[in-house]
């Protein structure tokens, strides 16, 4: 009996002893990319998928030209401690302030030792100086932290990013009470994977056949069809 009671008090010992285990960075960012259907562009200018689609609730966050060299907006706390952005004009088509409402694609997440970053990219798309046909501007943003990224748990992470973020389905459910009259959407042959995401929001599921795209809106029992990026059929 003794020996037993011992055991069971070394066991307990080990258990408080022993340090949980916190989430690599890996495992952070797909928490993130879980949470947050992610934007993946094609290389002709069309996209393979369309994810969700994020509006800043706060002002401070600046765009630019898509670069490497894109200073990303850095957030700390909560607080915007740095804006963003690059060293050249984007003439008339944009100022460069980021407004909240304004809807942005997430092309990815990045990691380092203590911060992770969402790299994402204006929806609409502007004729910048300088640069060939229309441009999505980039507007990464940087949540940095004192301790390491890995002693932050994914719950105060997503916090984080619920914080300065709202997804643009959530805008739309928060925005019905107050509604007093209900725009009709429509859908017209040749409009653009854009214009329609833009009008019904992401599809509830997509299918990619080559050149065809099948846009499914299970909750508005719809079907688009898309060839080469173009509206041919709905119903």
């Amino acid at each position: 009996m003794y020996h037993q009671i011992l055991s069971i008090l070394i066991l307990l010992l080990l258990c408080v002893a022993s340090p949980v285990s916190a989430a690599t960075p890996a495992e952070l960012s797909s928490a993130v990319t879980t949470n947050y259907r992610v934007t993946i562009p094609g290389f002709l200018g069309n996209y393979k998928a369309i994810g969700d689609v994020l509006t800043p609730r706060r002002e401070g966050l600046r765009v630019d030209r898509p670069s490497k060299m894109f200073k990303p907006n850095q957030i700390k706390n909560h607080q915007l401690i740095a804006a963003g952005g690059g060293d050249l004009s984007l003439g008339a088509v944009h100022n460069g302030a980021l407004k909240p409402g304004e809807r942005l694609y997430l092309y990815g997440v990045s990691t380092g030792d203590n911060y992770l970053q969402l790299d994402l990219h204006t929806v609409a798309s502007y004729v910048v100086p300088g640069m060939r046909g229309p441009q999505a501007l980039q507007a990464s943003v940087r949540f940095q932290y004192d301790s390491r990224l890995a002693d932050i748990s994914a719950q105060q992470l997503l916090d984080d990013i619920d914080a300065w973020f709202a997804t643009e389905e959530e805008t739309r459910v928060a925005a019905r009470p107050r509604q007093t009259a209900k725009a009709t959407r429509t859908i017209k042959l040749g409009q653009t994977l854009e214009e329609v995401t833009a009008a019904f929001g992401a599809p509830q599921k997509q299918i990619l056949l080559g050149a065809k795209t099948l846009f499914l809106y299970c909750d508005a029992d719809l079907k688009v069809v898309f060839i080469n990026g173009k509206v041919v059929d709905a119903e």
